[in-house]
């Protein structure tokens, strides 16, 4: 099923043909077409584009011909690794209707790792995003902060006054919310780097995105029960902070792509978390339906 978010275009994208009009949607935001943006204020720019499967595939010719693998992918077949988060919203899923309702700042919670059991550390995360630009501040978990995340317990775990500043002002931040594990999501990314003057571009192409609602995270490694979101389509992400990437106006000119605000998050809240019988268990005295 395509993400029924992304508007009437759909239908574009079931027999694999692309109608770009830049009219409708352009390559480029007005503020990016003419010149360099210059620094963001507070973050870096992250632009999105839907792809069929097959343009994704061109694409990830071009990618690989023209640019750098990106380091985390150095050695992976294909240039891929998985993405594995597990995304914490309240109970009033403030997280979700910030972005529904386009609030001026959107924040996203999550605790995020890669690839299988063993291979990569765990890190908490915070995504908050102004329009386009974003900023994301992480912590690494060792096992005691993991436990207290498993733990829901927040502020009152004991030995918290110990951990990191930051770690302590995002235990914080959710504790105030009642944050709880809301969905788990699951995606294979392909990933490339552009080095320029003082910026590093990565640019990422993914794909086979799969979700559970309400998991915990001991399951963040489970593939058993997830339910895949997007099939007949990619989403092509360009992450860069100064500078508009020389790669991005080559691919506009070559490519049909659109430009659209792709929310894995917000979708996988609407496909799963609000259609779930486990919502009233997780939150008994809240209506979400």
């Amino acid at each position: 099923m395509l993400f029924s978010r992304w508007g009437s275009r759909h239908r574009e994208f079931r027999g694999g043909a692309t109608t770009y009009d830049p009219r409708r949607s352009p390559a480029l935001p007005p503020e990016l077409a003419n010149s360099s943006p210059g620094p963001a204020a507070s973050g870096r720019w992250e632009l999105k584009y839907l792809l069929t499967l097959e343009d994704a595939r061109r694409i990830s010719r071009y990618l690989s011909a023209q640019l750098e693998v990106d380091p985390h992918a150095q050695g992976r077949p294909g240039n891929v690794y998985t993405v594995r988060s597990v995304y914490f919203d309240s109970p009033g899923l403030i997280c979700y209707h910030a972005k529904e309702n386009g609030g001026p700042i959107r924040q996203k919670y999550r605790v995020r790792t890669y690839d299988e059991p063993g291979s990569a550390a765990y890190f908490l995360e915070r995504k908050a995003r102004r329009g386009q630009v974003y900023r994301k501040e992480k912590v690494r978990l060792n096992d005691a902060w993991l436990a207290c995340l498993e733990a829901q317990d927040g502020l009152d775990f004991a030995g918290v006054a110990s951990y990191p500043n930051l770690l302590q002002r995002l235990l914080f931040l959710m504790d105030r919310h009642a944050f709880v594990p809301t969905v788990l999501i699951v995606y294979e990314r392909e990933a490339y780097v552009e080095f320029a003057d003082q910026d590093t571009v990565r640019i990422t192409i993914d794909r086979n995105l799969r979700a559970a609602a309400f998991p915990r995270l001991d399951e963040i490694y489970e593939e058993e029960g997830l339910r895949s979101i997007l099939t007949h389509v990619a989403v092509l992400e360009v992450k860069f902070t100064a500078v508009v990437p020389r790669t991005l106006p080559q691919l506009t000119r070559q490519f049909p792509l659109l430009r659209r605000a792709c929310s894995k998050y917000a979708t996988c809240i609407e496909h799963l978390v609000l259609k779930s019988p486990l919502a009233k268990e997780v939150w008994p005295n809240v209506r979400l339906f």
